[in-house]
């Protein structure tokens, strides 16, 4: 099968997209993502979190805590996005001469860890500003073992996003916006037990030592434990 060439403009207007578009979209998603963070970190329930957060007019503030590191986070991971993936895709197919469908998903796990490892000070800062913790220094193995969860919780979603996305596109003869649906959809319900084990990593203190059971790990004892009723943990 012949090499595609890399359309190095549309791969980047479409990581445009999706940058800028997370400012409109994070600002009005923020409060819905802050309640989730403190679903995810303890809280026990939406309404327990809203609780915490304040239902007065006055409380509504406490609901964009942290919305400069959230943006950010989101234009870093989305803005590369589209082309890391090809660039990973087509390293894959070259160099170790995959067909395009499985190179799609190892390129997309290795892009999606580099962009997740790169943009989780910014997704570190956003938890901890949200549950009103002050971001103190931090030690480098800690840090290291933040990067890395948010590296795999990004390469799950990736992959698994590419995948859905190339699947649905190609055998299901499907329109843009409905396989870019369908991609969204599968990768925020495979990655978010990842996703609830690196928030709760986030929400410990700077100060505490490195935790001694990985996000994967965490992951799979969530899921163990509580199965598809993670997603309320």
């Amino acid at each position: 099968m012949a090499r595609q060439e890399i359309d190095v403009a549309e791969c980047l207007r479409r990581g445009a997209i999706g940058a800028l578009g997370a400012i409109p979209g994070t600002l009005a998603a923020h409060p819905i993502d802050l309640v989730k963070i403190r679903i995810q970190t303890g809280a026990g329930s939406a309404r327990a979190a809203v609780r915490g957060l304040g239902t007065r007019a006055s409380d509504w503030p406490r609901y964009y805590r942290g919305l400069g590191p959230g943006v950010l986070q989101k234009a870093a991971t989305r803005g590369p996005m589209f082309l890391a993936s090809e660039i990973g895709t087509q390293c894959c197919e070259t160099g170790f001469g995959m067909p395009r469908e499985r190179a799609l998903v190892v390129g997309s796990l290795s892009s999606g860890y580099v962009t997740g490892f790169l943009a989780a000070s910014f997704e570190w800062a956003k938890v901890q500003r949200s549950l009103g913790a002050t971001v103190g220094s931090v030690s480098a193995k800690r840090r290291l073992a933040v990067c890395h969860g948010a590296g795999l919780r990004n390469a799950v979603f990736d992959a698994t996003f590419f995948g859905t996305e190339h699947v649905a596109r190609r055998y299901g003869n499907l329109p843009p916006e409905a396989t870019y649906a369908l991609g969204a959809v599968a990768a925020i319900t495979l990655d978010f037990p990842l996703d609830v084990a690196l928030k709760r990593n986030m929400a410990a203190p700077t100060t505490s030592p490195v935790p001694r059971v990985g996000a994967t790990l965490l992951a799979f004892r969530l899921l163990r434990d509580r199965g598809f009723r993670v997603v309320f943990a």
